[in-house]
């Protein structure tokens, strides 16, 4: 893993990143690297054992990369792809590794028009690109530490009535606007020193800002032992009790910070988060919304501590800011294809995706 590591680091360009992919069997070699750091694994058994079959390099049918389990009980013949979201691809994997590479880069993502633009295949194709890299960034462990949870809403749209009244002058008779209620997990990082990782963040749609769903999502979400911290909504309030301990900020009271006790962490992740849908794919379905709240947060973690500096606030107050690091998008290949085997997307036979994971899905 570390030679895979030391090529990625050498990536930092467009020209070189268009270097480093275009030879198909280089981008093999990684990408069983980082699917299978620490050795080949049968996706059927998990059997360590198994032989590399003769490919038409030297006269034989096989294709290149396939493999068969040495198990006597299982036998199973795979790939590196066999099992993932790669699954069954007809696209090189060189083009698989540019397009993920292209969706790192940007700070915020990029639409699957421009993906397609950048790669040459269909924007049907690229949608699907972006999806497969969504589904390997989910995480399911829970959140320790301390863990700060927010509500927020998303993607608002006029409401459809099949008898609209007569608009008057001004707002009068304008359509309403519905949101849909998402509850937002973001884990403060272990420390301010340079190198420390950002903690990670999640979101998930909700059905409404009840009690029962707020339990639903934090206790899939957070561990029992973190430290919890939230403003004073009451489903909240009700359900820290659950954890080892919870502090509040009254935001009625005009009180947002009280020492360490705040959550402007997950409200940031929150303005991310519709930055992101406002700027770069403008509405999102509720139905994948999870899937875009787990690219969303593999981004805010991909980052490291890179110092901290005064800063003067509109008040006048000097405060202490902390300075952040990206880590760069060929790096960050490596924790996207970490738990790659056991996730499964296929296409629907009305032009959408079906998701067959072995790996709960946070929401």
């Amino acid at each position: 893993m570390g030679s895979v590591l030391e090529e990625l680091e050498a990536i930092r360009t467009v020209a070189e990143m268009t270097e480093a992919f275009h030879d198909e069997a280089r981008c093999r070699r990684l990408v069983e690297a980082m699917v299978w750091p620490n050795g080949r694994l049968c996706p059927a058994c998990g059997s360590r054992r198994s032989i590399t079959l003769a490919g038409r390099d030297i006269g034989r049918r096989s294709r290149p990369g396939l493999y068969q389990c040495c198990n006597p009980d299982c036998r199973y013949q795979f790939t590196v792809t066999t099992r993932t979201p790669l699954h069954g691809t007809k696209l090189p994997l060189r083009t698989w590794l540019m397009g993920l590479w292209f969706i790192l880069q940007s700070d915020k993502g990029i639409s699957s028009i421009r993906l397609a633009e950048a790669l040459g295949v269909s924007q049907p194709m690229a949608w699907r690109m972006s999806h497969v890299l969504r589904l390997l960034v989910l995480r399911d462990h829970p959140l320790g530490g301390t863990v700060e949870i927010d509500e927020f809403h998303f993607d608002a749209r006029p409401r459809r009535d099949p008898n609209p009244p007569k608009l008057g002058r001004g707002r009068k008779g304008q359509p309403r606007t519905t949101k849909t209620p998402a509850l937002a997990v973001v884990q403060r990082p272990s420390g301010r020193e340079p190198g420390t990782p950002a903690g990670e963040a999640r979101a998930a749609v909700v059905a409404d800002l009840s009690l029962d769903e707020a339990e639903r999502v934090l206790e899939a979400a957070v561990d029992p032992d973190a430290h919890l911290m939230s403003d004073e909504w009451k489903a909240f309030v009700a359900i820290g009790s659950a954890f080892a301990a919870h502090d509040t900020v009254r935001h009625s009271q005009r009180e947002y910070v009280r020492g360490t006790v705040h959550a402007n962490s997950a409200e940031g992740f929150n303005d991310r988060v519709r930055r992101t849908i406002a700027g770069v794919f403008h509405h999102i379905s509720p139905d994948h919304a999870d899937l875009y709240f787990g690219e969303i947060g593999f981004r805010w973690s991909q980052r490291t501590v890179a110092g901290q500096a005064q800063r003067r606030t509109r008040k006048g107050r000097t405060v202490i800011q902390t300075l952040w690091s990206r880590v760069p998008p060929a790096l960050q290949l490596p924790a996207v294809f970490r738990y790659a085997v056991g996730r499964q997307l296929r296409r629907t036979k009305d032009g959408g995706i079906s998701i067959r994971s072995a790996v709960a899905v946070f929401g």
